[in-house]
């Protein structure tokens, strides 16, 4: 009997498929002849875009040998229930996902004018006004808490270099750490106290001469001992700033005078001991370092995404950070995080769709180009953690950046 061509929706458990429509790397499985033993083998083939195959009768079931879905069948006993099998995420499309992204960076867009005019307004004044902080706070939380996390993570670790406006450090910084405090479980106050002396932990430097300023953010080279001492003057001139103002909690105050005062006592203030800082102003001594290493600050080269967390995870290792909050960090964004677009080892390309919290290193991407660089017109899920062992296996060779232009071009 010849080959019978069907419809994915046909396919059924006990059938024997001959052909799959596509290219070997378009599959997600090694072979394009075999027997639909689970369910989750029909479910792959399907998020691989696939809609029409063929059987094979003569090693399989037929059509006519499979019963109609939901059809009871007379005389005929039910099959056992098995167990529910682990659930992978829903993904969302690459239209929905560049759709987010671009949502983020209008957001962020809006959000740094806001600010920068905040800023300039302390700089010029020389008074920072607690309920216009407030006022920033509750703006940055709004877009935080309407955002999809991922999307305000990704467009506030892109686009900007050491030369930015403090603005924009401290917007970044911001919202880094409502991320964080959220994953930590803090409860909405806690998150708006935190976001507040994180949004003003540098409120300081507005006080240090710009020359000084410039070389601190944009070479190595060492300092002169007035420039070092200038500088790290910043966090106890900018706690003092708002003691003096009034209206700020002691947390907030806190976080401004202490979030460079280090867990293994290399930082400042000297006086200030690491191990007695709050947890607050650990939070935001990490998601500002983050912050540091995505610009390259003082002078170093500016990192991706997947690099910082990277740098940060190590220096945390080795005491300088709270250990545990960097790998919630890490946890809640991934390895390799949402929407960065990557290179695999079998040539291909894809973007990062879903964090894969148990294997962080293992994703789900969606393939967008086969190995050639060809688009293809489908795009192709993968479980990287949860591969068939008949697939050709596919790992992330390395980080490209994020969403290309192409797609942002054509969901736009």
């Amino acid at each position: 009997m010849a080959h019978r061509p069907i419809t994915i929706d046909a396919l059924r458990i006990g059938m024997h498929v001959a052909k799959l429509d596509v290219a070997w790397f378009r599959s997600p499985f090694m072979r394009h002849s075999f027997l639909i033993r689970t369910d989750e083998q029909i479910e792959k083939l399907r998020r691989a875009g696939i809609k029409h195959l063929s059987i094979d009768p003569t090693r399989g079931l037929d059509l006519q040998d499979t019963p109609a879905p939901h059809q009871d069948q007379p005389g005929t006993v039910a099959p056992p229930i098995l167990a529910p099998q682990a659930t992978v995420p829903a993904v969302r499309s690459l239209a929905t996902m560049t759709q987010e992204l671009l949502a983020a960076r209008s957001a962020r867009a809006k959000l740094e004018a806001s600010v920068q005019s905040t800023f300039s307004r302390i700089a010029k004044t020389g008074i920072v006004d607690p309920e216009e902080a407030s006022h920033a706070v509750h703006a940055i939380s709004a877009v935080a808490q309407a955002l999809n996390s991922h999307a305000l993570f990704m467009v506030f670790s892109q686009g900007r270099d050491a030369n930015a406006p403090l603005s924009q450090h401290a917007l970044a910084t911001c919202s880094f750490s409502m991320i964080l405090a959220h994953a930590a479980d803090y409860n909405l106050m806690a998150i708006q106290e935190l976001a507040t002396g994180a949004l003003l932990h540098d409120i300081g430097l507005l006080q240090v001469p710009p020359a000084t300023l410039q070389r601190v953010f944009d070479t190595s080279a060492p300092l002169t001992e007035q420039q070092r001492r200038t500088y790290e003057a910043h966090a106890r001139g900018g706690a003092i700033l708002l003691e003096r103002q009034g209206g700020f909690t002691q947390p907030v105050e806190q976080i401004v005078a202490e979030h460079h005062a280090y867990l293994n006592g290399s930082g400042f203030p000297a006086e200030t001991g690491g191990a007695f800082t709050s947890d607050m102003t650990r939070i935001v001594m990490v998601t500002d370092r983050y912050d540091e290493l995505m610009t390259g600050f003082g002078g170093a080269s500016p990192l991706t995404p997947h690099q910082s967390l990277q740098r940060l995870y190590q220096e945390g290792q080795e005491g300088k950070y709270e250990a545990r909050l960097i790998s919630l960090f890490v946890k809640v964004m991934g390895i390799y995080p949402v929407y960065s677009y990557v290179a695999l080892t079998t040539g291909e390309r894809a973007i990062v769709s879903v964090i894969n919290t148990n294997k962080l290193h293992q994703p789900i991407v969606t393939i967008t180009h086969d190995p050639s660089g060809q688009p293809y017109i489908v795009p192709l899920v993968i479980d990287i953690a949860n591969q068939d062992p008949e697939a050709p296996p596919r790992g992330i060779r390395s980080v490209l950046g994020t969403i290309p232009e192409e797609f942002e071009r054509a969901y736009h």
